[in-house]
């Protein structure tokens, strides 16, 4: 999975992408009070959510675990480099060092063989009060978005997410359409939704 990010990573930022990530970003900062705010992009790819959103945050960690899309996302952060730190981190293993007042995810989920183990690490990633922002496929049990022989997650029950959050203890959780998209398997055209689930976490929790 990782030789495939890092091949495509000087070409990944495609203008699909790109709006389909202006979209996550708008739908981000509806919800979540950005201004000055310190944050994690969680499989950060290139770090394409973290630009459209870095005008109105403060320090921002990318971390990934695609050294292509890390080396891609360096050369974008050398521009400030006070205020971009690119990290190689699998939090499916351990949270960041430093917390965060908002860890966001665009697109990466759905990858991850264990999103448990990175519900709980994000959570203890964020401080309390702070939010976590979650876009992603929604369920795709058919598998009509990937190749037939794609090993990740067929797209995430955005529910299922948002009941996860729940239990976890955030509030204020949240779900929402962003954008719809169309892709051909196959020969034949299937549409799937890409939602939003956010949430806070309540600021009493030590």
């Amino acid at each position: 999975m990782e030789s495939h990010f890092d091949a495509a990573a000087r070409s990944w930022d495609t203008p699909d992408k790109v709006a389909r990530t202006e979209r996550i970003a708008e739908a981000i900062a509806e919800v979540v009070p950005l201004d000055g705010a310190s944050a994690l992009d969680y499989g950060c790819g290139t770090g394409l959510l973290t630009w459209e959103l870095a005008g109105r945050l403060g320090h921002v960690t990318l971390a990934d675990v695609s050294t292509g899309m890390l080396e891609v996302a360096r050369e974008r952060a050398a521009s400030d480099p006070g205020r971009f730190t690119v990290v190689r981190h699998d939090l499916t293993h351990a949270p960041l060092p430093h917390p965060v007042d908002l860890a966001y995810s665009a697109m990466a989920l759905h990858h991850i063989p264990d999103t448990h183990a990175v519900l709980a690490n994000l959570t203890a990633s964020v401080r309390p009060g702070g939010w976590v922002a979650l876009a992603d496929l929604d369920a795709d049990p058919d598998n009509h978005f990937h190749d037939d022989d794609f090993t990740g997650h067929r797209g995430i029950d955005r529910h299922a997410l948002a009941a996860d959050l729940a239990a976890l203890g955030y509030t204020e959780v949240a779900e929402r359409t962003v954008d719809r998209l169309v892709k051909t398997k196959n020969g034949v055209d299937h549409e799937h939704g890409v939602f939003l689930v956010t949430g806070r976490r309540p600021a009493d929790i030590a």
